[in-house]
């Protein structure tokens, strides 16, 4: 039988056990003799209070490598990618020649600048400016970092034409949550040839709802 493997592609700001989601994912696959990888696309501090978010660039040259080493370890391993949020774009940017299937679980859609001026004013406490250097101010009390660079990829990406494009290179399912209180009202009539699953739920499928999903993980990838 050959090596099973899924690789986990995290949201924005967030490490990678994030609300446990990956992780309660992993432990799941677990049972099925399958592998998880999981890995950081950002920076930290030492006292864990700073998050300094990549462009996304930089960020696919992590994955790449994550994929690229998963495969020279394992030639004829099987490999999966779950994204969620916008570990979604990083994904689609990259080259997944070889890979199976691609999960994406809330995916991200919100490049419009102005739709993006218009929530930042929610957050006065919050320094952003999307010429230089922003800081956003989280409810946690940390404080995510944000260069320029990332902001002019950001704005500069078509995220509907990226996951049209993937999808037709990969066999792809969208599980949209039905309460996603931040990706809300995306037009998943624009994305083609993706097998789209809703189910009830909010962005990180927090407390009952996150058994269902896992229940439909659990479907695809076994």
């Amino acid at each position: 039988m050959k090596k099973h493997i899924v690789i986990f592609s995290h949201w924005f700001w967030v490490p990678k056990d994030s609300n446990w989601l990956f992780t309660d994912i992993s432990e799941m696959l677990s049972n099925y003799n399958i592998s998880s990888i999981m890995f950081n696309y950002n920076n930290y501090s030492s006292d864990g209070k700073e998050v300094f978010v990549k462009p996304f660039s930089e960020q696919v040259k992590i994955l790449q490598s994550v994929i690229d080493k998963t495969k020279e370890n394992y030639p004829d391993v099987v490999i999966d990618i779950i994204w969620h949020s916008q570990g979604s774009v990083i994904l689609a940017l990259a080259d997944l020649t070889g890979i199976r299937k691609v999960i994406s679980i809330s995916p991200f859609f919100h490049t419009d600048i102005q739709e993006i001026m218009e929530r930042h004013k929610e957050l006065p406490e919050s320094e952003i400016d999307f010429n230089g250097i922003s800081r956003r101010i989280r409810s946690d009390n940390t404080t995510t970092i944000i260069p320029r660079e990332y902001r002019a990829e950001r704005f500069a990406t078509d995220v509907y034409d990226l996951y049209n494009k993937l999808a037709l290179k990969s066999d792809l399912t969208i599980i949209r949550a039905g309460e996603d209180e931040i990706m809300k009202a995306p037009d998943l009539l624009k994305v083609f040839n993706a097998y789209i699953i809703n189910i009830h739920g909010n962005h990180d499928f927090k407390w009952n709802d996150r058994k269902w999903l896992i229940k439909i993980l659990e479907n695809i990838l076994k």
